[in-house]
């Protein structure tokens, strides 16, 4: 088995497969024809093994990255041996994983399975993080539910992060409560200073040219996961990571459908998706394919003060980014480039992009390409996810009922200048 390859190894293994991927396109290029199907089939081929090497380094990265914040905030990772105090290794290191054991133990039998110790650690926990834990019902283990603490939490939003990008790319506002949360907005773009000469008095005293004044108002609807059934003996016998399945089968059935509605969302009912929100920047000359020119146009169509953001980026579906990865600037040049350095993004044009398979495809009048500052889009989240645990209900069958339920809402913080643009294709 070979030896497994650092990212920054990995890294420059992606740069030597895209100089691969390159030379196909500018022997093309300087033969002045299209590609062929097997040079179509090799080029796909390398920029997959890209893409897969891609993911890889950005997984140890991220490894790494944790890593480090565990080392930083706690002194020990979970598992190892605490240097400072010598406890025994199988022991609980603090509360937080005294927690985690209790949660663990209520994932496999109920609040009858927590033991008076494990009960009183959540009511204390409970008492000084109300958001991250709390028990809703304690009466029996047939019924009641948990808002899940960190750990789960935090693998949760690994697997909602997996569904496409909408969640990464937004600023995440949470709140403790579902109340709705006004953002206002102002726009004073089109108001100027003036010149005053001496003894003459201001002008603007009428109103004329104050700032235009807006606001936002963010809901919380609600989503679940639908019921996840576990079988009795996996939850008594289980060697596998049980929290981390779980984690994966939630937050994949929420990850769909908020990201949908995060991208697509119409505003009535339903969060007012990006694409719903975003304005027109530029119309394509076809409606089967895209030109570097029109990327450039669509650029520059988002006013320079929202493309100098930290948030600024493209958004495509993936189907979307293998045809501009084939795009080429008028001095021959790819507009695709791969992130060499350690934790250096893939960019197209100097810019980011998420891959986001709820947006459009290329076709006839689709808002294929969106471009801008996609943190002036907010996603609200009230009081986390609470997970319920059913019992009884499907006793029969030797199963346990998980649900998770959880308040989100997003739109678009917009106060007329248009931080987020489309290309929209020839109808």
């Amino acid at each position: 088995m070979p030896a497994l390859l650092t990212a920054r190894e990995l890294r420059e293994k992606r740069a030597n497969l895209f100089q691969q991927a390159d030379e196909i396109l500018t022997r093309a290029r300087q033969e002045g024809r299209e590609l062929t199907s097997e040079e179509r089939e090799q080029f796909d081929r390398l920029h997959a093994e890209i893409d897969r090497l891609g993911e890889e380094a950005r997984r140890i990265e991220r490894h790494e990255e944790l890593q480090r914040e565990l080392e930083e905030s706690r002194g020990v990772i979970a598992g190892r041996q605490d240097q400072r105090g010598g406890e025994d290794r199988a022991g609980p290191q603090n509360d937080a994983e005294e927690e985690e054991r209790a949660f663990r133990a209520w994932l496999r039998g109920g609040v009858a399975a927590l033991t008076p110790e494990q009960r009183a650690i959540m009511e204390r926990r409970s008492e000084m993080v109300p958001r991250e834990l709390r028990a809703l019902s304690t009466g029996t283990g047939t019924a009641g539910g948990y808002t899940v603490p960190q750990g789960f939490e935090r693998r949760l939003e690994e697997a909602l992060l997996a569904y496409g990008g909408m969640l990464e790319a937004a600023e995440v506002i949470a709140t403790d409560t579902g109340a709705p949360l006004v953002w206002p907005t102002a726009n004073d773009t089109t108001n100027t200073g003036e010149l005053v000469a001496e003894n003459t008095a201001v002008s603007g005293d009428t109103g004329a040219n104050d700032p235009s004044f807006g606001q936002v108002v963010f809901g919380a609807y609600m989503y679940s996961s639908r019921i996840v059934l576990v079988p009795v003996q996996l939850l008594q016998d289980n060697a596998v990571d049980l929290e981390g399945r779980l984690a994966s089968w939630l937050g994949t059935r929420i990850g769909r459908i908020i990201n949908n509605h995060f991208t697509v969302g119409t505003g009535t009912g339903q969060p007012r998706g990006v694409v719903t929100a975003a304005a027109l920047g530029v119309t394509a000359s076809a409606n089967n394919a895209i030109t570097y020119e029109e990327l450039i146009d669509l650029e520059h169509s988002v006013d320079p003060e929202h493309r100098r953001a930290p948030g600024v980026r493209w958004m495509f579906h993936d189907s979307t980014l293998r045809q501009i990865k084939r795009l080429k600037d008028n001095d021959g040049r790819p507009i695709w480039l791969p992130g060499i350095a350690v934790n250096a993004p893939d960019t197209i044009l100097g810019y980011r992009y998420i891959v986001n398979q709820d947006v459009p495809q290329i076709g006839p009048g689709a808002k294929a390409v969106l471009f801008g500052d996609f943190q002036k889009y907010k996603i609200r989240v009230a009081r986390g996810v609470t997970l319920l645990r059913l019992t009884e209900r499907y006793a029969e069958k030797l199963q346990v009922g998980f649900l998770a339920f959880a308040r989100y809402d997003g739109n678009l913080v917009d106060a007329g200048s248009n931080p987020i643009k489309y290309l929209q294709m020839a109808a």
